[in-house]
């Protein structure tokens, strides 16, 4: 059976190759994915102990809590004189202390130098001491040495052409000040650190401008020849006053390796989500494949039963096809992977994560999992159709082989119904009642299911009712209607692939454009600003709080009322926070508050949202327990409650003095400006412009363009997402010709007929083509339906997160279809010109 199998395999080649790609793009895709996490991990773990190379051990302050920025916890500072102390230490040979914080570069022509994709522009000490630095190199110049002298970033300086000697102002969270260019910085043989900037002082103006003279980071240390890093940290602990604590450089490392791939888990389960997805649709090429293989090999089988293979026989020689299928299909995509991998590497660097350059890593992990997916995806396809061929009689291989009608079964239509109903009950109970926001995902996936098993139900219609325009074609037309009714399982097991994927695509579509007409809607209802102060950098972290105040000092400005965001713990759960000006938030903000004045809020005041307050039972004037990395444990008292939220979607509300405090300075994320009396928008805005010209970290829109910047911002998104779901497309595509290659071998006598009472070439090429956009048109306008219906579900899911307008798309998802149309055509151009070869004479006498 091995032997018949395996010829049976060779024998229909294009279907071999055309089977292997769809579940072989699928299995890339996961491969490209591991193959990439694999390597950043190793790239950061690398670069972080390159950099890191020359600290034996590292003394800092205790943090509360494991709080994640970055690639750091967020800890409070140490005193200057503790660092007498450790350098007197039995064991050490230096130490010295470290600081890092908040540095823009400027060019020289005094704009600002941003990064991309959010990364932060950072600001550094650069050690006196060689050991210390590990693999932070000088490229070029000197090391920094005085007030004014800075060494920057190699990839800033390349770029912007900042050579040595030049004078450029840097931005900080205080004042801004010029410094004198020295040198250029490479880390562990990169340019930059994973897209970041640099700025390097030595320790006493790093003090000074990132944070406050006499206090560090933390203090690094270099250990005397023979001492173990972890005797060293023994030693030190000994002299160290309450609330710090020394570690070995290598934890350091660690913990900064740990940080980052915490933050890449996202982008790991992110592409893992789209792999998932491209092996689902190809699943349904699997599945038809040996659906239509069984059919036209009904007669080879019953010959099979009827020279004594048993019905277990059978099953296994369809099994172990699919077995050998799956294990060439995902070696295949394992090859693909790494070509995906440099495409999804490619990706980031566009959307501005730049990663730490290191070979390819192909783990044994990679090969076993990817092996194992694509082998059992394929095989668990092919099991119900390999059980439908065990019924297969012997005393058929008397009769010719005709497909058969494929309607669907009434169970599968009432089974279809329930699972359809379930899940609209779930999802509308969800939305609409108290009922909990977990049922959310699996009631939208009943959903998908459900019509998944009614869709062939709809077929026979879908296609008679699409095909009337193809009546005008005259006799291709028709038959290609007819055709695509002939048999509604496989038609619709076709489309259903193309479905899935125009689904996800579609329902993104309307999401985004949900949300950027909400977002529309949150800046007229929930704020009064006429004009707005932003990053420069679209996805950057913020600004300096200095540029609030010059902005404040522009005439025609009223009030600039200021927010930030941070992390902390409340009532013992972590939450993200904003923080604002207690003395302008009114002006720029409508919070709605239903209690409470956000005036009171003072350095230990809180406003929390109504959804919070009524599930923890607070009110006006309770107290909220609260805990900051930095600085530990704090109570806040409840000075106000709002209802709604829009601008501010966050939970917590607290001053801007109350974070500095509890979490140190920290950057305006954005500024909402209000006008004097009489004032000309437009002219304020001018004026403004020309007041941030000495802080470019920050810029001022007015509310078309602020709209704009975010409609743009979601735009990219999306882009991404559809650029990740179009894989699931093109395998289904492929679906579609796999299916029509198939129909074409399986409908050879009927072709020849046709040519025989004069059809012709170009009509019988016409016919196929126009069966291929009736499928494709069928996926299409069930995935444009399914999928708007889904987006208008997770946009109402988020009705509380301000997203309360509801945008449909409609020429997008026209576009969609018209393209599904047009693929359909490329799709059906090999499986046409076959059709029209086949040899009449031949055809009519065909088994």
């Amino acid at each position: 059976m091995f032997t018949a199998t395996l010829r049976g395999m060779l024998a229909h080649k294009v279907r071999l190759v055309l089977t292997v790609a769809s579940i072989a793009l699928g299995v890339a895709f996961l491969a490209g994915t591991l193959v990439l996490t694999d390597t950043m991990h190793l790239a950061f773990n690398q670069l972080f102990g390159k950099v890191s190379g020359g600290t034996d051990a590292v003394v800092r302050a205790e943090a509360a809590y494991s709080q994640s920025e970055g690639i750091s916890t967020s800890r409070g500072p140490i005193p200057a004189p503790v660092l007498t102390q450790v350098s007197k230490a039995d064991g050490v040979r230096t130490a010295e202390g470290s600081v890092t914080g908040y540095a823009l570069l400027t060019d020289n022509g005094g704009r600002a130098v941003l990064t991309s994709g959010g990364a932060p522009t950072m600001g550094y000490s650069m050690p006196a001491d060689p050991a210390l630095r590990g693999d932070v190199k000088i490229l070029t110049g000197t090391a920094p040495s005085g007030a004014h002298q800075v060494a920057i970033d190699a990839t800033s300086a390349e770029e912007h052409h900042i050579a040595l000697g030049s004078t450029i102002k840097v931005l900080f969270n205080g004042p801004a000040e010029k410094f004198t260019v020295v040198g250029t910085v490479g880390f562990g043989g990169e340019k930059n650190l994973g897209g970041t900037t640099g700025a390097y002082f030595d320790s006493a103006t790093a003090q000074k401008v990132l944070g406050a003279p006499g206090l560090f980071d933390s203090i690094n240390v270099s250990a005397d020849p023979g001492v173990a890093p972890a005797d060293l940290v023994q030693r030190i602990t000994k002299v160290l006053p309450d609330g710090a604590e020394a570690v070995t450089g290598a934890t350091v490392v660690k913990e900064s390796t740990d940080a980052v791939n915490k933050d890449l888990k996202f982008v790991t389960v992110l592409f893992m989500i789209f792999a998932g997805i491209a092996l689902f649709v190809g699943s349904f090429i699997i599945w038809n494949t040996f659906t239509m293989t069984i059919t036209q090999r009904s007669r080879e089988i019953a010959l099979l039963r009827a020279i004594g293979a048993t019905r277990r026989q059978v099953n296994r020689s369809l099994v172990l096809e699919a077995l050998l299928l799956g294990i060439l299909a995902s070696a295949v995509g394992i090859g693909l992977g790494l070509l995906v991998a440099k495409g999804l590497n490619l990706l980031m660097d566009l959307v501005g994560f730049s990663l730490p350059s290191t070979s390819m890593q192909v783990e044994p992990r990679t090969i076993v999992v990817s092996l194992l997916v694509g082998t059992v995806v394929t095989v668990v396809a092919a099991l119900v159709p390999a059980y439908r061929a065990t019924k297969v009689l012997p005393v058929e291989a008397l009769r010719e082989a005709v497909p058969g009608s494929g309607n669907p079964t009434k169970k599968r239509i009432i089974s279809g119904a329930v699972v359809t109903a379930v899940g609209l009950t779930g999802l509308f109970l969800t939305l609409y009642t108290d009922l909990s926001m977990k049922l959310f995902g699996p009631s939208l996936l009943a959903i998908i299911v459900g019509v998944l098993m009614l869709l062939p139900a709809a077929t026979r219609p879908l296609a008679s009712l699409i095909g009337v325009p193809l009546r005008l074609r005259g006799m291709p037309g028709e038959l290609a209607r007819q055709n695509a009714m002939r048999n509604p399982r496989r038609t619709s097991s076709t489309a259903a692939a193309l479905m899935v994927g125009l689904t996800l695509v579609v329902s993104m579509g309307v999401f985004a454009s949900s949300l950027k007409a909400s977002f529309t809607d949150i800046i007229g209802d929930s704020t009064n600003a006429a004009l707005f102060i932003t990053p420069s950098s679209k996805q950057g972290p913020g600004y300096s709080p200095e540029a609030i105040k010059v902005v404040q000092g522009v005439s025609g400005v009223d009030k600039v009322s200021a927010s930030g965001w941070g992390q902390a713990r409340f009532a013992g759960a972590d939450s993200s926070y904003s923080s604002v000006d207690p003395a302008t938030a009114t002006a720029g903000l409508n919070l709605r508050l239903s209690a409470g004045s956000v005036s009171n809020l003072g350095t230990n005041g809180i406003v929390v949202a109504q959804s919070a307050a009524t599930t923890h039972g607070w009110k006006v004037g309770d107290t909220i327990g609260t805990e900051f990395a930095a600085t530990g444990k704090h109570t806040m008292k409840v000075v106000g409650i709002y209802d709604s939220k829009g601008w501010i979607s966050d939970d917590f509300v607290i001053s801007i003095a109350a974070q500095t405090a509890a979490a140190g300075p920290q950057l305006i994320t954005s500024g909402l400006v209000t006008l004097a009396p009489g004032a000309d928008r437009s002219t304020v805005q001018q004026a403004i412009t020309a007041a941030l010209a000495a802080h470019p970290d920050a810029k001022v829109l007015d509310r078309k363009g602020f709209e704009k910047e975010a409609s743009g911002f979601i735009d990219q998104l999306l882009s991404f997402v559809t650029v990740m779901l179009m894989l699931a497309v093109l395998i289904a595509l492929l679906g579609i010709v796999n299916t029509l290659v198939l129909s074409v071998f399986e409908r050879t006598r009927e072709l020849g007929l046709l040519r025989a009472v004069g059809m012709t070439r170009a009509q019988v090429r016409a016919m196929v083509r126009w069966e291929s956009v009736v499928i494709s048109l069928i996926g299409a306008l069930a995935g444009a339906a399914l999928g708007i219906g889904l987006g208008l579900a997770l946009s109402q899911a988020l009705a509380d997160e301000g997203i309360k307008a509801i945008s449909i798309p409609g020429l997008q998802v026209a576009l969609y279809v018209v393209l599904a149309a047009v693929a359909g055509v490329l799709a059906a151009l090999g499986p046409a010109r076959s059709a029209a070869k086949v040899d009449v004479l031949k055809a009519v006498v065909a088994d």
